[in-house]
């Protein structure tokens, strides 16, 4: 085996720094072996020092890792990259979306999304995840609170420095890049469905229902026979009138005749996953760059043309971003500036929950092109067809965000500095959305006995401006041989501005018109979002550094921060605005105190770090949130007649004050065998107190609730990451990064008189902070149980008993989460693999509650329908001597068919408890394979590299065995708060995604 003289990073994440083997005879390609504490990171406020010099937690990841599966979503490919990151997409679709949160919440009310920071000024995530992943040359996640202190309220939840790429170096060649690339997508799961029962209500054959309470499939009556399912097509009889036979549907007699007609057996595929379309992505991004020792520019152009594994649902994306710099005299200046328009073009409705309610004989497709897609209604008289809802119920959005950055440092000498960072954004958003009428009687011939869909037309138009500004006094001089100070002071001062207008109508007057003149009845202005914003945020800063002999280093921050969100108007003078943060950081490495370790060819890294902050927290107070302020009025009085202001009902108390978080965090950082092998571990815990939160109140007062500081969350966690290059050869390298995280949260005080708080709560189920408890959980009906834990029925109705009031049914986030990153390199092959293992948390399913009242689950189907219900296991009820005894032969849902539908639509949906299942989920996130031709074959061909790759992500999938593919456990109804766990029927299925790309070096 030959000997490894000479490595070259490639990888940097965490402390756990990959080292990819290289050839000595390279000659320009080879670089000198980075020793891992030595690699310098970009920090707040753009400040650069290496990595054990930090002393909070950080991870950085380069280009090479974050491009690898060519996901150009800069977020998503940091999906089981980092510890303590933990990236959801929360939902899936033509753009999907994301949540993003680094280690827990410290917040009840607030936002969980960290700070985004571009080229050193704060960006926001709709900027951050609509950048390319091919302009970015590395992201430093800020995990430790201190390491973001310098951002004040802004970074209490981290941060994630995202810094651009740069123009070559060096020579002043022009340099060029194109990556082109072509994605396939499809559904990755649909939820399993029984196949027993066909379309039907209470054991009858209906040819127009949207439940399977039909007959079984293998009843003699209908098995294999071709039966009609749906409206039918023509007025066969020629009476003016296409008739539904209803519950006889099964007769092929007058109009029924000319329906589509399916063999009463399950499909041997399933109909729901095969109604989805092979989506595919487009993306190609030109760079062209070049620079020198004084100079540099880059200029990329990147688009992307999705279309969704829904039909004609599209996104259309084209970004330019052009960055440039140089540095002349005393000056050295550097900007960026970029353009993105995005548009898109999607169904409205709830399409997917009406394909989930498709009896397994018919297929979906064959009603593909009927009559034009222009018939609202297909199999079932109930829900509308989806193939009108593509043609005629859309939404569509175009919007153009323009973000600009300049970086201004003028040396005054040689240890003094003047920085000014500033940015701004402009963000123009246009939406449309609409929906075309459809009516039975309103055509020739008529259809008798169908709901109308009305016609509705809604547009928005959306202003937002950001302005961003950092003017900063950078000095760093020795004060000893042994000593060195960097100290950093600044004013930052920030501006946001929104404007919305919106209006829109039910009914147009001319069909296919839309506009707002066109409207029969206009949407009133309390049902409508029109609004206009203004906040500003001034805020002082220092940051100190000292480093003594290279192996003690420590850090202070201050921030003294004004938000305009707690100036009362009515009460200037004793508004208080203001608010101080401090932090406070130490790293000792005592492998290079020690001369033992610092000679120790063993022991290559020992550093051991520990950090505190407090921050304070404005975001769950909303703009205008402190002033006396009336709100629109449904009505006068509140009914009817013309409008009316009245006193909000919710309003924010006047004297509230930021929430504070104070954190403290532990590190310690080990390298053996020349980082062979590389160990890390964070231990944090944060405590938020003064939290802003809802307080109940009587609503005789005119008050529902108000936002208050009272309360107190505390949450602890353990990082653990493990590097190692268990082969290293001239040719071949093996580099595994492992990581394990698990963290606690847990609500210690709320309002006086209060013992939970509602995140959000809807029917029988909802998100809660309950005192006491771990947070958040899943709180809704369950089982009323006796002391043994059986469920208790009723004696008579065979029906279980609900508790009275909302149990606790789980937490929402994960206890632990593991990953697994893997790289194999082969001379020029390169295998690679990302996963990740999440457990520990419960997710309610709303698709499960939809296919509860449907007769779709599988449970419902797992005994003799036509015997009635089934005997609960484990069930009690209470005999006339007042005891419980065992349950062996009563029913729930009855002794026959016809009560079993009634029995799943009522008591069953209604015990919450029934659609909370194990969120448990393994995903393998990124699989690929690339080759990187010789620069000798390259150039043989007129270029000057070549690199081809085929890669997937989402290949694979594991969940617990009770979610049979009901609900991605990642799903949830919104991003960026705690209400997690609780996923939206129309919410469409996780998507798999194979893809090619080429990247050519001209």
């Amino acid at each position: 085996m030959k000997k490894l003289t000479t490595s070259v990073l490639i990888i940097v994440l965490s402390s756990s720094l990959g080292i990819v083997g290289a050839q000595t005879k390279l000659k320009k390609d080879t670089l000198k072996e980075t020793v891992i504490g030595e690699v310098v990171i970009t920090g707040a406020m753009g400040i650069k020092k290496k990595l054990d010099q930090q002393t909070s937690s950080a991870s950085v990841v380069n280009n090479a890792e974050l491009t690898q599966a060519n996901n150009q979503n800069a977020a998503a490919a940091l999906t089981g990259k980092v510890a303590g990151l933990t990236i959801s997409q929360s939902n899936s679709g033509v753009n999907g979306s994301l949540d993003i949160r680094i280690r827990t919440s410290k917040t009840l009310t607030g936002s969980t999304t960290p700070l985004i920071v571009i080229d050193g000024v704060k960006s926001s995530v709709s900027v951050y995840t609509q950048l390319p992943s091919d302009m970015i040359e590395s992201q430093t996640i800020l995990k430790g609170m201190q390491g973001a202190a310098l951002y004040g309220s802004d970074g209490v939840n981290g941060a994630i420095i995202v810094t651009t790429k740069k123009g070559s170096s060096g020579s002043k060649k022009v340099k060029v890049t194109l990556n082109s690339g072509v994605e396939f997508e499809n559904v990755l799961f649909v939820p399993d469905r029984q196949k027993k029962y066909g379309q039907g209500w209470d054991g009858k054959r209906v040819h127009v229902e949207n439940g399977a309470w039909g007959p079984a499939y293998d009843d003699p009556k209908y098995a294999g026979q071709m039966l009609p399912s749906g409206i039918p097509l023509y007025d066969v009889n020629g009476d003016g009138v296409i008739t539904i036979n209803g519950d006889d549907g099964n007769t092929p007699q007058q109009d029924i005749s000319s329906s589509l007609f399916f063999k009463y057996a399950p499909l041997a595929k399933d109909n729901v996953k095969q109604f989805f379309q092979t989506g595919h992505l487009l993306n190609n991004s030109l760079t062209v760059s070049t620079g020198g020792s004084d100079a540099y520019a880059s200029l990329t152009i990147n688009n992307q043309q999705k279309e969704f594994v829904v039909r004609d649902d599209t996104s259309k994306r084209t970004s330019v971003l052009f960055k440039g710099g140089f540095k002349k005299d005393r000056w050295i200046i550097d900007g960026m500036a970029s353009i993105t328009n995005n548009s898109t073009s999607i169904t409205n409705g709830g399409m997917y929950p009406n394909l989930l309610h498709t009896p397994s004989e018919i297929d979906i497709r064959q009603f593909d092109g009927v009559l034009n897609n222009d018939r609202g209604y297909a199999w079932t008289s109930f829900m509308t067809n989806p193939y009108w809802d593509i043609k005629h119920n859309r939404g569509t959005s175009k919007t153009t965000t323009f973000n600009g950055t300049i970086n201004l440092t003028y040396k005054i000498n040689e240890h003094v500095s003047i920085v000014n960072n500033g940015s701004g954004q402009y963000v123009v958003a246009d939406g449309l959305s609409w929906r075309d009428a459809y009516s039975g009687t309103a055509q020739s011939p008529t259809i008798a006995g169908l709901t109308a869909i009305g016609a509705s037309y809604s547009q928005s138009n959306s202003v937002s401006r950001f302005l961003y500004n950092d003017f900063m006094a950078d000095f760093n001089y020795d004060l000893t041989n042994d000593l060195q100070m960097n100290f950093l002071a600044g004013f930052n001062v920030q501006e946001s501005y929104s404007k919305i207008t919106s209006a829109g109508g039910t009914g147009l007057n001319i069909p296919g018109k839309y506009t707002v003149w066109n409207v029969v009845t206009p949407t009133q202005p309390y049902d409508l979002n029109n609004a206009r914003s203004l906040a500003r945020k001034y805020a002082f800063f220092g940051n100190l550094d000292l480093n003594y002999k290279d192996y003690l280093s420590l850090n202070a921050t201050i921030r003294s921060e004004w938000s305009s969100k707690f100036i009362n108007s009515q009460d200037i003078t004793n508004s208080k605005s203001g608010y101080v943060y401090p932090s406070f950081g130490v790293s000792f490495n005592a492998k290079n105190a020690f001369s033992g370790l610092k000679d120790s060819n063993d022991i290559s890294r020992f550093v051991v770090k520990g950090s505190w902050t407090r921050v304070g927290q404005d975001d769950p107070v909303g703009i205008f949130g402190i002033e006396d302020t009336a709100v629109l009025g449904y009505g006068f009085p509140y009914g009817g007649g013309p409008l009316s202001f009245i006193g909000n009902s919710q309003p924010t108390a006047f004297n509230v004050k930021p929430q504070f978080i104070m954190s403290t965090e532990l590190n310690l950082g080990l390298g053996f065998f020349k980082d062979r092998v590389l160990l890390d571990v964070n231990a944090f815990q944060t405590d938020t107190k003064d939290l802003i939160t809802w307080q109940s109140t009587s609503t005789a007062s005119g008050i529902n609730r108000k936002l208050i500081n009272i309360g107190k969350i505390q949450s602890k966690g353990i990082e653990i990451e493990l590097g190692l290059v268990p082969i290293k050869t001239q040719d071949f390298k093996w580099d595994i990064r492992a990581s394990y995280y698990t963290q606690r949260q847990k609500v210690l005080e709320l309002p006086d008189g209060q013992d939970e708080v509602a995140i959000y709560s809807s029917g029988n189920v909802g998100v809660y902070a309950v005192k006491g408890e771990t947070f958040p959980i899943i709180k809704g009906t369950g089982y009323l149980r006796d002391d043994q834990g059986r469920i208790i029925i009723d004696e008579k109705t065979g029906s279980p008993l609900a508790t009275n009031k909302f149990i606790n049914l789980g937490q929402t986030d994960p206890k632990y989460i593991l990953t697994l990153n893997t790289n194999l390199k082969y001379k020029n092959w390169s295998v690679y693999a990302t996963m990740d293992y999440r457990a520990g948390n419960k997710i309610y399913s709303n698709t499960m509650y939809r296919l509860g009242w449907g007769g779709y689950l599988v449970d419902s189907a797992e005994y003799d329908r036509t015997q009635g219900g089934y005997v609960i296991p484990n069930s009690v009820y209470m005999n006339s001597a007042g005891q419980y005894v065992p349950n062996t032969s009563i029913k729930s849902g009855g002794n026959t068919y016809d009560g079993l539908a009634s029995y799943y639509g009522g008591t069953y949906s209604r015990i919450a408890e029934n659609y909370v299942i194990d969120a448990k989920s393994f995903k393998v996130r990124e699989l690929g394979i690339n080759y990187t031709f010789n620069r000798d074959t390259a150039r043989s061909i007129g270029i000057e590299g070549l690199q081809v790759g085929v890669y997937a992500r989402n290949p694979f999938y594991s969940f617990s065995k009770e979610n049979r593919g009901y609900n991605d456990p990642e799903a949830s109804l919104s991003n960026g708060n705690n209400i997690r766990g609780i996923s939206a029927q129309a919410q469409y299925p996780s998507t798999r995604i194979i893809g090619f790309n080429a990247i050519i070096n001209f």
